[in-house]
């Protein structure tokens, strides 16, 4: 039996809401100061508060994904093991949930992220960051041979970092491949899982996740190991109830596949790190489940709830405008991090908040609706089939 089925008005809802929205402004302020303020080497010692500060927040970029990959473990891992145990799994229902909410904000972000790159290489030439000139992890590689149109469309097929670059400046686009894989191996591992004896189809489902697993490649099935901690908790003891029937199972193989990952050389240098950060991010996410206690209906519900409804579309938006801005605003040296320059970086991300959120209301905000189209044609034609019968 599941921990948690339902966390709708709950404090623990509001609480991974603010990690989710956080999490989103976190890789925000990573860029910004990649792309207008000089690198942490060149700040002097003695740097005041307020500096020492801008960097410190900073620097969370690329650890904030592992945030998101503990809490999309969680949340789809535990829909899809719910699904299974009550009898109601459809592989047509499940695409339809993820894609609608996946393609919904990335396909307007490829067109935007297009729009902002041509733009950017018509008025600022293709030099600078838009040639590759490297601004710690942004600008790393040139732009113009990532707009083809055959590499957006690998984009929107998720195939970024399998079979081709991520499209265009936008760099953020590389944990989407990651994210969909994971919905589409998880699956499989769980129906491999007899619920009560084995037969050919659980054999062939676990056949088709190693294959899966192979086609990806060791990184992104090395970082699926933060994803699994993340869908752990679906088994973990609840506060007020006894231990769920699989926890301890669970939670020994979690332990196990770690220690492995930490004794053998991966070949990726910051997956340990990255490693150790999802393990964390998953003893945050255990202690914030244990809360039951109900949602506030203050300032602090309204603002998490509010800004994690719109932390997808800013993920995925909000680079490539920043690199347009940046070349224009910093085509030489990158400024100095004293008040009136962080003055105006904070005016340049309060924008791109303003800018994601407009976009949102367009995509994101309409998740639900579009899903439930969907989900009725599904229905519909599975209906027309069995009359048909």
């Amino acid at each position: 039996m599941l921990a948690y089925k339902s966390l709708h008005g709950s404090a623990a809802s509001d609480h991974l809401d603010l990690m989710r929205g956080g999490a989103a402004i976190l890789v925000m302020l990573g860029h910004l100061r990649n792309l207008f303020l000089v690198s942490p080497a060149e700040v002097a010692g003695n740097a005041g508060v307020l500096v020492k500060f801008v960097y410190l927040i900073s620097g969370f970029s690329h650890f904030a994904v592992m945030i998101f990959f503990a809490l999309s473990g969680f949340l789809v891992g535990g829909s899809v093991i719910r699904g299974r145990m009550e009898g109601r799994w459809s592989w047509s229902t499940y695409f339809a949930t993820r894609l609608t909410r996946l393609w919904i904000v990335l396909i307007p972000a490829l067109l935007l992220g297009a729009i902002w790159d041509h733009s950017g290489i018509l008025a600022f030439g293709n030099s600078g960051v838009y040639g590759g000139q490297a601004r710690a992890d942004v600008g790393i590689a040139a732009v113009a041979p990532r707009l083809s149109a055959s590499c957006m469309l690998g984009n929107a097929l998720f195939l970024q970092g399998i079979l081709t670059e991520t499209f265009g400046s936008n760099g953020p686009l590389w944990s989407l491949s990651y994210e969909f894989w994971y919905y589409v191996i998880f699956p499989l591992m769980v129906l491999a899982y007899p619920t009560k004896k084995a037969d050919r189809s659980t054999a062939l489902y676990a056949i088709a996740a190693v294959v899966v697993l192979f086609f990806v490649g060791s990184t992104i099935s090395f970082y699926f190991l933060i994803w699994l901690l993340g869908a752990a908790l679906n088994f973990a003891p609840h506060q007020t109830g006894p231990p769920a029937k699989h926890w301890y199972l669970v939670a020994t193989i979690a332990v196990l596949l770690i220690a492995a990952t930490f004794s053998i050389n991966t070949g990726i240098e910051e997956f340990r790190s990255d490693l150790a950060v999802g393990i964390a991010s998953t003893v945050v996410i255990l202690a914030v489940l244990r809360n039951n206690a109900r949602s506030g209906s203050g300032l602090y519900s309204r603002a998490a709830h509010g800004l994690a409804g719109f932390s997808y579309t800013l993920y995925l938006v909000h680079l490539p405008a920043l690199i347009f801005v940046s070349a224009w605003l910093v085509p030489g040296r990158r400024w100095h991090p004293d008040a009136f320059n962080v003055a105006k970086i904070a005016a340049i991300g309060s924008c791109a908040l303003a800018y994601a959120f407009v976009i949102a209301r367009l995509t994101e905000y309409r998740t639900g609706a579009v899903r439930a189209r969907v989900i009725a044609a599904i229905d519909r034609k599975a209906e027309n089939r069995s009359e048909a019968r």
